[in-house]
């Protein structure tokens, strides 16, 4: 998603930074295989350190122009360490930055200690199959979200092919937006694939995220 986000509308491309903020454990780092470190871990410490939103360059790794990933820790108490006393500094250091930085939170809770970070965002989108068992979750999050600040905009992607229509799922969810993106059994190395560019990015998977991307990147101005 990130990759496909519109780099800018106008003016020079615009940076836009993955972080990996899962408290279960990171799995960006092995799955493409570009370790942690430096990371998540780093990026926290620079946070602490000084003034103003780190660098992507020095904490994560360049995977297309003007796109990188800054992956989280691997171990679930690593992880959870490093967010629950670096989560405000972070919220801090980059509510006002001119970068797109595109949280991956994971299963967010409402005693997660991310809430801070989630409190300062422009948008939070959460993602959720298409099954009934999944939907029937999502309203709680939803309105758990939505507490946190009426500046926050809150919509939710359904991956797969639901049988209710987007109007009916918007009203059942009490989201701000909803979108649907397909959910191919080889998602992860479609993803690779697009990522690194080439015939790829003919896939269908390509062209619903830079749909997706445009839209999201109107809802989150």
């Amino acid at each position: 998603m990130a990759t496909a986000w519109p780099a800018s509308d106008e003016g020079p491309p615009v940076q836009r930074v993955v972080l990996e903020a899962d408290c279960d454990g990171g799995v960006l780092g092995s799955r493409y295989q570009f370790g942690v470190d430096p990371g998540t871990v780093s990026m926290v410490a620079a946070c602490r350190r000084a003034a103003g939103a780190p660098d992507p360059a020095e904490h994560g790794r360049r995977i297309a122009d003007d796109v990188y990933v800054v992956p989280g820790p691997e171990v679930s108490e690593r992880a959870l360490s490093v967010w629950r006393t670096g989560a405000p500094d972070v919220a801090a250091r980059l509510a006002d930055d001119q970068r797109i930085w595109v949280v991956d939170g994971g299963r967010i809770g409402p005693e997660s200690v991310l809430q801070p970070i989630v409190a300062s965002s422009r948008l939070v989108i959460v993602v959720s199959g298409s099954s009934v068992e999944d939907l029937v979750r999502v309203p709680a999050r939803v309105a758990q979200f939505k507490s946190l600040g009426v500046s926050i905009t809150v919509g939710v992607l359904v991956v797969g092919k639901p049988a209710q229509n987007m109007d009916e799922l918007r009203s059942f969810f009490g989201s701000d937006s909803v979108w649907v993106g397909p959910a191919p059994d080889d998602m992860r190395s479609i993803t690779a694939a697009c990522i690194a560019g080439g015939r790829a990015r003919r896939s269908v998977v390509w062209r619903a995220a830079t749909d997706l991307g445009s839209e999201l990147a109107g809802v989150g101005r």
